[in-house]
């Protein structure tokens, strides 16, 4: 009884001791490959097909002007609501000037059993309540962050969520084409309507204005968290792709 006393009381060997560091050490590891690097594994899971759903939510959308949809800060539009789609997509690259107003695309489940809202889209189940099937849709779309009606759907998005930010493709002096150095900024132009009021020199694309469309990720899928939030701080794009709107 005495022998087995002391024996117990020893404490670990260094042996032991460094078998423990080493199994602590490989269990990290493992946690480090498998759930931290989120980011570089969805940018790896994004198939060709899939990058092409996604710009053409975000195409769609742009060219689409639903019932009831508020206009973006602009006296110059009909009265709350947008013009054309032209009109749309102007102000939608303007409020890409920062994350927190930028548009913002992904899926939810929608409740069919539900009344429509404003803009005829029927509001999210609950992601915790979500019962596939009977009632239900899987719908996708793309709006401002700060969309008076799905803003709060946010939440509830079944897949990733991604933020785009648009940079408009500008003509320098020289007849060649650049990226603009600020995001959401169209050149010379304020409107829509100064837009189209400018001279050839300073519009040399007519109704046209071509730009870059960076998809970033959006972790975690939560309007709040992107308040003050710049893009510096937002990491890497997932990809990108050139597009343009067109009167």
């Amino acid at each position: 009884m005495n022998k087995i006393d002391q024996h117990s009381s020893r404490g670990f060997t260094l042996m032991e001791t460094l078998l423990a560091v080493a199994l602590i050490g490989m269990l990290i590891s493992i946690f480090l490959t498998v759930f931290v690097p989120a980011r570089g594994m969805i940018r790896k899971a994004l198939t060709k097909q899939e990058t092409d759903r996604v710009v053409g939510i975000l195409r769609a959308e742009m060219n689409t002007v639903r019932e009831n949809e508020l206009a973006k800060g602009s006296n110059t539009s009909a009265p709350g609501k947008y013009t054309c789609a032209f009109d749309k997509g102007f102000y939608w690259i303007q409020a890409s000037a920062k994350p927190a107003t930028t548009v913002v695309i992904f899926s939810y489940r929608a409740d069919t059993s539900a009344s429509q809202r404003a803009d005829g889209t029927f509001p999210p189940i609950p992601i915790m309540k979500s019962r596939p099937g009977k009632d239900t849709q899987l719908v996708s779309l793309a709006c401002t962050m700060d969309n008076p009606i799905h803003r709060k759907d946010i939440v509830h998005a079944v897949g990733p969520v991604f933020l785009v930010k648009f940079t408009q493709i500008e003509q320098d002096g020289t007849g060649q084409y650049r990226l603009s150095r600020t995001p959401g900024v169209i050149a010379k132009a304020s409107s829509p309507q100064k837009y189209f009021s400018s001279d050839s020199d300073q519009n040399p694309w007519g109704g046209t204005i071509t730009f870059r469309a960076d998809f970033y990720l959006m972790v975690p899928p939560n309007p709040d968290r992107y308040k003050k939030r710049p893009w510096s701080r937002i990491g890497r794009p997932i990809f990108s792709t050139n597009m343009s709107i067109r009167r």
